[in-house]
């Protein structure tokens, strides 16, 4: 009987694979915003338009995870800031801020931008919690601003 030990086999030039559920992407909501607003250049002013659009690119866009920013922007024309205020890019040449929000119409396309949301509700289930989210957090702010 020996009593030295066998050695485990050792996995020394094994590549080591990940599983996709593994990999996670980095969460950037300015580059979502990027891509948002050129989305927006493209279909004008155009509530129609612009419907169809957010409705193509749900899955491009990945609306479950950047949820929080889609609202802000229909909502405010921008990504939110702590505080309430529109948070703007170091980056001059890029657009931090669009006119095609609730905020910037009137009284007469209010109606439009109801039907957008009300699409983008019952197309994609999952975005009822964040839009209620969305619009206390909106309403935190306002309450803020008008002390």
């Amino acid at each position: 009987m020996s009593n030295s030990k066998n050695d485990k086999p050792s996995l020394t030039g094994q590549k080591l694979k990940t599983r996709k559920r593994d990999e996670r992407e980095k969460y950037d909501s300015t580059a979502f915003r990027d891509v948002f607003f050129q989305g927006f250049l493209e279909c004008g002013t155009d509530l129609e338009q612009i419907t169809k659009w957010l409705d193509g690119s749900a899955n491009k866009l990945d609306y479950r995870r950047y949820a929080e920013p889609l609202f802000d922007i229909l909502f405010a024309g921008g990504i939110l800031a702590p505080g309430g205020s529109i948070l703007h890019d170091d980056d001059d040449s890029k657009v931090s801020r669009t006119d095609m929000c609730v905020a910037k119409v009137g009284q007469d396309q209010l109606k439009s931008f109801y039907e957008v949301f009300y699409k983008l509700i019952r197309r994609y289930k999952y975005l009822e919690k964040p839009f209620g989210d969305s619009l206390k957090k909106i309403l935190q702010f306002l309450e803020g601003f008008t002390l």
